[in-house]
């Protein structure tokens, strides 16, 4: 699986937000940026879900108004109020990251450049949401019984065909629809698991989703060479907006025993400055190893 790296630097950025009117009832807003200049990092792995930290300049007043947070006011997180990333790959715009809106202020330090702050988080929706408790006397299989917790909030399940199919009894969950995903989830240790543009993907635990690795190489944007320890293999590339958690990673360097060795993506720092002079473009990424290369591999 190859991307190209050297592509027009373009990101568009969608907030939509609900805000009470005048009239006392609630009124949606959507704005889109694409042509300001932008900060955007997110954050994947860690954790079982991602963190999206976004700056934005030149926004006008009323805009950064209806976005942001009241002063001394505390911000409730609401379903309603998200952020959408799409990035430019060579042809069109495509989904990078969806979220709703944890934080959001506006920073004046740095007049004339004010910027709105916007945070996100992929698997707020989740968190926030109140569902029903969830009992199951079984036997249902843990896809099954997946897909119909992260149902309740649109969301769906990928579930990595080297996964077995666990036939689960008994199930009583309760809590937000994060919390039983999470409850369920702890019964198997030997599956690791991460929500991403909406989806809760489901793969064994230091190994890749699937076999259609990444290649990174110096040709496709690997920059610098990689630092290397006994487990864990640590790379900076060009913005590659394929490599996310549980994704296989092709490295080729000239080092011969990083070569030879299989590597899936564990930890990754997205960072893109769309429309910033010199700005950054970059995917910063931990990888655990999963065993040699075998002959068959290229």
């Amino acid at each position: 699986m190859t991307f190209n790296a050297f592509v027009q630097r373009s990101a568009r950025v969608t907030v939509t937000v609900t805000r009470a009117d005048s009239s006392g009832g609630q009124t949606t807003s959507t704005y889109t940026f694409s042509q300001h200049r932008m900060k955007i990092n997110v954050r994947q792995g860690g954790g079982q879900f991602g963190n999206a930290k976004v700056e934005i300049f030149g926004v006008p007043l009323d805009t950064m108004n209806n976005i942001a947070r009241l002063w001394l006011e505390s911000l409730t997180p609401q379903n309603s109020d998200t952020v959408a990333i799409d990035v430019f790959d060579g042809d069109d715009y495509v989904p990078f990251f969806q979220g709703v809106i944890s934080w959001s202020s506006v920073n004046g330090a740095g007049m004339p450049a004010v910027s709105l702050i916007i945070e996100a988080n992929a698997a707020m929706a989740l968190m926030n949401a109140t569902a029903s408790p969830y009992a199951n006397a079984g036997p249902v299989s843990l896809q099954s019984a997946l897909t119909t917790l992260a149902a309740a909030q649109q969301f769906s399940v990928d579930y990595a065909a080297s996964v077995p199919q666990y036939q689960c009894v008994d199930i009583r969950l309760t809590g937000s629809p994060m919390e039983q995903i999470s409850g369920l989830m702890n019964h198997f240790p030997d599956l690791t698991w991460f929500v991403n543009l909406q989806r809760v993907v489901v793969r064994r635990a230091n190994a890749p989703y699937s076999a259609d690795a990444v290649s990174i190489a110096a040709d496709n944007g690997l920059m610098r060479l990689p630092v290397y320890s006994s487990s864990g293999l640590q790379f900076d590339t060009l913005f590659n907006p394929q490599l996310r958690p549980g994704v296989a990673c092709d490295v080729t360097t000239v080092f011969d025993f990083v070569n030879r060795t299989l590597w899936v993506a564990a930890v990754l720092s997205h960072m893109i400055e769309p429309n910033v002079p010199g700005g950054q473009w970059t995917t910063s990424c931990a990888a655990n190893s999963y065993g040699p290369r075998g002959n068959n591999q290229t």
